[in-house]
């Protein structure tokens, strides 16, 4: 799995799985994954998932990474050190988004910190966004900046989408829609610039917003059933 996927797995994935979850299977899970380690590793893991707790940090993510690295068959230190950073960006992201951040926020913004997005970016994002929910946002931003966007570029278009009340779902499949572009040859500022554009010139909260890629192949940027958000294989033109 590349870097960007997993970005955005974490991001649109897991995040939105947290509010979800009962806390007694949030607990069993919790409890088998780090069964399944060495003594020591247990005992490293366990001190971390009793600190994110006690701090209210979402533990599903340090778990999930647990659940990674045993499914590829890591190394004992290297699982504890992955547990450890992960526990540190989701710190340093509730840190930067507010006490009030939720799960979901928290997840998003420690994605967006793994990706390379700095913790005075997230307060930013934060102060622009007003009440609104920042987990679309911020996954945007972690999967723009992880496809290889200028973390500052990508900022500045995330923070336009923003002042222009998109909703999650349209934010989402703009960062989506740039993956795709990406992965199909496409270069990541030229991708992100060409759709902001596009969304720009229809506007926001259309039922439907859909636009050529660099090539101009048409691909729907609603996100909505039936609508191509990733799925899409431009091609640059020689």
């Amino acid at each position: 799995m590349n870097v960007r996927r997993s970005v955005v797995l974490a991001a649109s994935g897991l995040a939105l799985l947290l509010p979800v979850t009962g806390r007694a299977q949030q607990v069993a899970y919790a409890a088998n994954a780090v069964a399944e380690l060495d003594s020591a590793t247990q005992a490293a893991v366990s001190r971390e998932l009793g600190r994110a707790r006690s701090r209210g940090l979402p533990v599903q993510p340090l778990v999930a990474k647990v659940r990674e690295g045993q499914v590829k068959r890591a190394a004992p230190d290297r699982i504890r050190i992955a547990v450890s950073a992960l526990a540190a960006r989701l710190d340093s992201a509730r840190s930067a988004l507010g006490p009030t951040s939720n799960a979901a926020e928290i997840v998003a913004g420690a994605d967006a910190i793994a990706a390379g997005v700095d913790m005075p970016t997230l307060r930013t994002v934060r102060a622009a966004s007003g009440a609104r929910d920042l987990s679309a946002p911020l996954g945007a931003l972690a999967q723009l900046v992880a496809s290889g966007v200028p973390a500052r570029r990508a900022t500045q278009m995330i923070l336009e989408l923003l002042k222009r009340d998109a909703g999650p779902r349209e934010v989402l499949a703009f960062g989506l829609a740039v993956e795709a572009d990406v992965g199909a040859g496409v270069p990541a500022e030229e991708s992100a610039v060409f759709r902001l554009r596009s969304i720009e010139s229809q506007g926001v909260g259309a039922d439907r917003l859909t636009v050529a890629a660099p090539d101009g192949n048409p691909v729907s940027l609603s996100g909505k059933p039936g609508g191509n958000t990733g799925g899409a294989t431009p091609k640059r033109r020689p």
